[in-house]
């Protein structure tokens, strides 16, 4: 028989894990049912990337300068593909960062 094994966090770690899972989960719920070359075709700013993926502007910059999340810049203005937002997050779920 195995034993329990108990791992702390910090509270603060705790919440942004439930709002991150949370925020994967609504996304889920809004993609069911949709062709996937309909959902993930599109092109969204950085503030519906902020939404998806339930993050801060300063975090969102933070991947895009880290080369974790393309992007590309038109004019003065950054967009990021859907696909690429929701890979960045399936990885995440894999590793289990999220």
């Amino acid at each position: 028989m195995k034993k329990m094994e108990v791992i702390s966090i910090e509270a603060r770690t705790f919440e942004e894990m439930k709002q991150a899972l949370s925020s994967i989960i609504r996304n889920i719920h809004d993609q069911k049912g949709k062709r996937p070359e309909d959902s993930l075709e599109g092109w969204i700013d950085n503030q519906e990337a902020c939404i998806m993926m339930d993050i801060s502007p300063r975090k969102l910059l933070s991947l895009r300068s880290t080369g974790k999340i393309p992007y590309s810049k038109i004019d003065r203005k950054i967009y990021y593909r859907k696909k690429d937002i929701n890979m960045y997050m399936e990885k995440l779920l894999q590793k289990g960062n999220y």
